[in-house]
C-alpha cells in the first residue's frame, strides 16, 4: 500500500474530517412489474472523495472513482459522527414546457407524467421520436407505482379542483440518455430516474434517484404506503418468516471468525453499460479465439491463459465481472502448491438467453469452465453468507439491483463497486463505514482485502455496521426514514416547484391548451390510481409492436 508523505497525510485528513462534519456519505435476479387490465403479476427479470490518490482514467470518462492513499485514514474519518445532513438541494421553478423539454436529452425510456385534475386521472406522455423497447416496460411499472404513491401519500394534492402537474420521469438499468449530450447542464425540470443514475451529480445535476422497479425496492415503498406501514417480505430475515429474504448471520449462527476469507460473487454475465460508452467498443465477455492458450495441450496451459487474460489490452476490454472473473484464476494460479485457499472466488453462474440460463455445462463457456476459468455453480444464501468478503458487482447497468443490500445484511464485509452509476440505497451509506469502496476495474481490490485481514476488528466493525443498516430498514421506524427522505421530501420539492399552465400563460385555462401546441407527444399510458385495475394502455398493443420493431412512433395513416 502506498504511504503519503506526513504533510500530505496531514492536510488530506484534516479535509476529511471536515467533510465528514459536513455532509453525509455518499455513494448501488432484476425483477419488474407488468401489468395487464385484469391483475397485477411480478415478472423476474463521494461526492464526499476521502484520501484521494492518482489512478488510470476510467473507461467512462464522466465518472472516476480515484481510491484512497491511506487506508487507515479513510476508516478513521468515517468514524467521525455527521452531525447534521446537509440540506436538500433546491428545485427551481419549471413549466410544463420544461418537462417536455427534458425528453431531448432521452433516447427512450422518458416519459412526462400529468396529472389531470378535470378528469381527476395520470396520463403518460411519450416523444414520438423515442424508441420504444423492452425496458419501456420498467417505465410503465414505475409510473403505476408512482400514481398510487402520489395518491396514498398526498391525498390533498390531487383531486378536481386541484392544479395539474407534470413530471419529468425516466426509468432502466441506467438513464438512456444521448451520450453525446453529456454532461447535461442547462435542463430546467427535475427528472425523476426510477433506477439506477450518475453518481457524478454534473453530469446530470437536475436528475433525481428513486428506487428502482424491482421487488426489494419500489414494490417495498409501495407496499409500505399502500398498507399502513407494512414491511416487505424482501427486507426481512430468512429465518423470521418464510418469505423473508435476507440472510443476517445471527439466524444462521454464522460468526466472523469463522467465515471463509474469500471475496466471494456469483452472478450473471452482462455487457457494461453499453450505451454510455463514448467511442469504444462494447465492454463484453472475451472472445475464445482471442486466447491461443485455450487451444493447447500440455503443462503450464493454466499459467499461459491467465497470462493472456492479465494482459492489460485484454485486461482493460472485459467488464468488471469478467475481470473479478480473472482475478480469481490469478488467485488459483497464485495458491497452486501452498496450503493457501485462493483470496478470490469470484464467477459467473448464469447469463442471458431468453431468460437466465446457467453457465455450468452451456457451450457458449465451455472452453472457459474446461480449463477452469471464470465459471461457477450459483450460491444460494445461506451458503454465501459464509464468506467474509462479498462483493457486488456491477452489472448492465452499472449497479446490481437485488446484490447490494442481500449483502450488506451478511455476516460478511461488503466491497462495494464503485463505477459510474449509483443508486438510491447508496446515498444513505458511508463508505469505510458501511462498506469499502473499490475502483470500477477493481484494481484495488485484492490491496483492501489484504488490508482487511490485516485489520479484522476494523472490517468486523465495517461489517456489522452495514448488517445493522439493513436490520433498521427492516423496521417500520427505519423504512418511514428512508420513505420520507427518498420519496417524500424530493416530491413535496416538486409540488412547490412546478408552475401549471394558467400561471405562466394566464389566457389558457388548461394544460391541454398548451399540449395542442406541442405535437411532439402521445398519450401510451392512463392511470387512476390506488385500484389495482385502474391502469391501461393508451395505445394498442400491436402498435407497441410496430413501434419496438420500426424504431419509430407508427402514425395512423390519412383516409
Amino acid at each position: 500500500m502506498k504511504q503519503p508523505n506526513k504533510r500530505r497525510l496531514g492536510a488530506l485528513l484534516s479535509m476529511a474530517i471536515v467533510a465528514a462534519l459536513s455532509l453525509r456519505g455518499l455513494l448501488n435476479p432484476l425483477t419488474l412489474w407488468e401489468s395487464s387490465e385484469d391483475e397485477w403479476q411480478w415478472v423476474d427479470m463521494f461526492d464526499d472523495q476521502r484520501f484521494l490518490s492518482e489512478s488510470e482514467l476510467s473507461e467512462f470518462p464522466f465518472y472516476v472513482y480515484p481510491g484512497e492513499s491511506d487506508y487507515n485514514a479513510a476508516y478513521a474519518a468515517a468514524a467521525v459522527e455527521v452531525l447534521a445532513p446537509p440540506p436538500p438541494e433546491p428545485i427551481h421553478p419549471y413549466t410544463l414546457k420544461d418537462a417536455l423539454d427534458e425528453s431531448k436529452m432521452f433516447a427512450y425510456t422518458f416519459a412526462v407524467l400529468i396529472y389531470n385534475p378535470e378528469e381527476d386521472n395520470f396520463l403518460t406522455l411519450y416523444n414520438k421520436k423515442h424508441a420504444w423497447k423492452k425496458s419501456t416496460h420498467k417505465l410503465l411499472a414505475s409510473v403505476r407505482a408512482l400514481v398510487d404513491m402520489l395518491r396514498l401519500t398526498f391525498p390533498d394534492r390531487f383531486h378536481k379542483d386541484a392544479p395539474e402537474l407534470a413530471i419529468a420521469m425516466g426509468s432502466g438499468d441506467y438513464p438512456h440518455v444521448l451520450k453525446t449530450h453529456l454532461p447535461y447542464t442547462t435542463g430546467k425540470a427535475p427528472v425523476l430516474e426510477f433506477g439506477s443514475s450518475f453518481r457524478e451529480k454534473k453530469m446530470f445535476p437536475n436528475m433525481i434517484t428513486m428506487p428502482m422497479p424491482a421487488r426489494e425496492h419500489l414494490a417495498c415503498f409501495l407496499t409500505f404506503a399502500a398498507q399502513h406501514g407494512t414491511i416487505c417480505n424482501e427486507l426481512k430475515a430468512e429465518k423470521s418468516t418464510h418469505h423473508g429474504k435476507l440472510t443476517f448471520g445471527d439466524e444462521f449462527g454464522l460468526k466472523w471468525d469463522g467465515l471463509i476469507p474469500q471475496v466471494v460473487w456469483r452472478g450473471t454475465d452482462f455487457k457494461y453499460l453499453q450505451t454510455l460508452r463514448p467511442k469504444h467498443p462494447v465492454l463484453g465477455a472475451p472472445r475464445v479465439n482471442n486466447y491461443p492458450s485455450l487451444k493447447t495441450e500440455g503443462e503450464g496451459k493454466f499459467a499461459n491463459i491467465v497470462a493472456e487474460l492479465s494482459d492489460k489490452n485484454n485486461y482493460k476490454q472485459m467488464p468488471p465481472r469478467w475481470k473479478g472473473a480473472v482475478l480469481t484464476a490469478q488467485a488459483d494460479l497464485e495458491a497452486q502448491g501452498t496450503d493457501r485457499i485462493p483470496w478470490a472466488n469470484m464467477k459467473l453462474s448464469a447469463y442471458m438467453n431468453r431468460g437466465k440460463k446457467p453457465t455450468h455445462k452451456a457451450k457458449k463457456y465451455q472452453a472457459w469452465e474446461k480449463n477452469g476459468i471464470g465459471i461457477g455453480r450459483s450460491i444460494w444464501r445461506s451458503d454465501l453468507a459464509k464468506y467474509k468478503y462479498q462483493i457486488d458487482l456491477g452489472g448492465g447497468g452499472g449497479t446490481t439491483w437485488s446484490g447490494t443490500i442481500e449483502k450488506l445484511a451478511m455476516p460478511g464485509l461488503l466491497f462495494h463497486h464503485m463505477t459510474p452509476t449509483k443508486d438510491y440505497i447508496h446515498d444513505l451509506l458511508t463508505p469505510w463505514k458501511h462498506f469499502i469502496p473499490v475502483m470500477e476495474d477493481l484494481s484495488d481490490l485484492k490491496e483492501k482485502f489484504d488490508w482487511a485481514e490485516n485489520h479484522p476488528e476494523e472490517a468486523k466493525s465495517i461489517a456489522d455496521a452495514a448488517t445493522t443498516f439493513v436490520r433498521h430498514l427492516g423496521k417500520k421506524d427505519g423504512f418511514k426514514k428512508m420513505f420520507e427522505e427518498v420519496f417524500v421530501e424530493p416530491m413535496k420539492r416538486v409540488f412547490e416547484a412546478y408552475q401549471p399552465v394558467s400561471t405562466v400563460h394566464p389566457e389558457m385555462t388548461s394544460w391541454r391548451e398548451y399540449m395542442a401546441t406541442d405535437d411532439r407527444f402521445v398519450q401510451i399510458f392512463e392511470c387512476k390510481g390506488i385500484k389495482k385495475r385502474t391502469c391501461h394502455h393508451s395505445i394498442h398493443l400491436k402498435r407497441e409492436k410496430t413501434w419496438q420493431k420500426t424504431g419509430g412512433y407508427p402514425e395512423k395513416k390519412k383516409k
